[in-house]
């Protein structure tokens, strides 16, 4: 087994303080989760570790036996515990075997990585309870190893999660990438959609829109990081970047991003000028003609709220879906008839999109790490958190024509 191991039994008696109504149909569903989970536990450990343990057991019990007055009952460890309780969590892996049974969006049931939530929130739970122990505390720089009890930190509770997961399995679904050609297509049916729409709420929805799609194309940004756009920022630089040898918009990013502690500054430079004439400064200067001369705001967010406050995406993945129809019935050849139209958001496909364009218009491995892991040269060792966003800009203008190399082949 290579685990601690307790039968159902006692696991039932060790929560309960009882043993169970064998007559009880919920009674016997509960020892039938109990089963479930040490088979997960067991499993958790690969099957040649457990062969090389139990082979290397009988070999130690045998010479210990015949070249030693020792019996077993004095040099093996005691199994069992006669105490009622739940030392390993238990309780915590019945609610997850439960949970792993809702129905899940792309497949019969929910995904392991929605399963373990549950021991997320019941460790957070415990933690904030009576039983937390912050007696020690291991610390080295940002990085810590804290002493807990629960039980979900426990190594049969981390042997059942994994057994969990091998049983379970996982599917990954990805967004399906925007190309060159899906965004001009999109770009064709919204300017029409622009052109005939009579109420201006409509028409600001559009260009929001096609401006969202084409930031996070042409900047490999994820989705979630496009609404970080400062509309402060962007005025500040535009009449300098739109005029340069190179032209270029300067998104000027402002907030806490993926793997980061703190607020930053983020500048990414998008070409005017691609190869298949994406019109990212059509749709952008739309967007800065209503906020700036028709609405009077030069400041907050870009992607806003009425009342001032950040817009979300989902909000535009809504306005995608809308549009996608018809591009799918007008540009067959971008987007094929059969392909699921719900496989395409803001969330991934604009990034997804961007390294296969990249991939494919043959743009230098340096090229590409410089505009896609600029996050982990920003959180590198020595790099200074929290700079202005003027400071951020002059450092980010030096790179500026390498930067745009990448995305001037799309």
């Amino acid at each position: 087994m290579a685990v601690p191991f307790e039968c159902e039994l006692c696991h039932y008696r060790n929560i309960r303080k009882r043993n169970p109504n064998w007559g009880s149909f919920r009674d016997q569903q509960l020892l039938m989760v109990m089963r479930r989970a040490n088979l997960d536990a067991c499993w958790g450990r690969a099957t040649s570790t457990v062969t090389a343990n139990l082979s290397r057991v009988r070999k130690d019990h045998k010479d210990m036996v015949q070249e030693t007055p020792l019996t077993g009952d004095e040099f093996l460890p005691h199994l069992g515990n006669p105490k009622l309780e739940d030392r390993v969590g238990m309780r915590v892996a019945v609610q997850v075997l439960r949970a792993s049974l809702r129905p899940g969006k792309y497949a019969e049931f929910i995904q392991f990585d929605t399963i373990r939530k549950t021991r997320t929130w019941w460790n957070n739970a415990y933690n904030a309870g009576e039983e937390y122990n912050a007696d020690a505390i291991f610390a080295r720089d940002e990085r810590k190893v804290v002493a807990t009890t629960s039980p979900t930190s426990g190594e049969w509770f981390t042997r059942f999660m994994r057994g969990l997961k091998l049983r379970v399995g996982e599917i990954k679904k990805q967004n399906n990438p925007f190309t060159s050609e899906i965004v001009l297509a999109l770009d064709k049916v919204c300017e029409e959609a622009w052109d005939g729409a009579e109420d201006q709420g409509e028409r600001a929805d559009i260009e929001d829109l096609m401006a969202y799609v084409l930031m996070e194309f042409l900047g490999d940004l994820r989705g979630e990081e496009v609404p970080l756009l400062s509309l402060k920022g962007i005025l500040e630089f535009w009449n300098e970047t739109t005029a340069a040898k190179q032209p270029h918009i300067m998104l000027t990013l402002h907030g806490k991003f993926k793997g980061e502690t703190g607020l930053r500054w983020h500048c990414i430079p998008l070409p005017l000028d691609t190869k298949s004439k994406l019109p990212v400064g059509k749709w952008v200067s739309r967007c800065l003609t209503r906020r700036v001369h028709l609405g009077g705001r030069t400041t907050g967010w870009f992607f806003a709220n009425e009342d001032g406050t950040r817009r979300k995406m989902k909000y535009y993945d809504a306005l995608l879906q809308e549009h996608l129809p018809a591009v799918q019935h007008r540009f067959p050849d971008a987007i094929g008839a059969k392909t699921e139209l719900d496989e395409f958001s803001l969330w991934r496909s604009g990034r997804s999109g961007a390294h296969s364009a990249a991939t494919n218009n043959k743009v230098p491995l340096e090229v590409t790490e410089a505009m896609g892991r600029w996050r982990k040269r920003e959180r590198a060792k020595g790099a200074v958190p929290n700079l202005p966003m003027r400071q951020v800009y002059l450092r980010m203008k030096l790179a500026t024509p390498t930067l745009l190399a990448f995305a001037s082949g799309f």
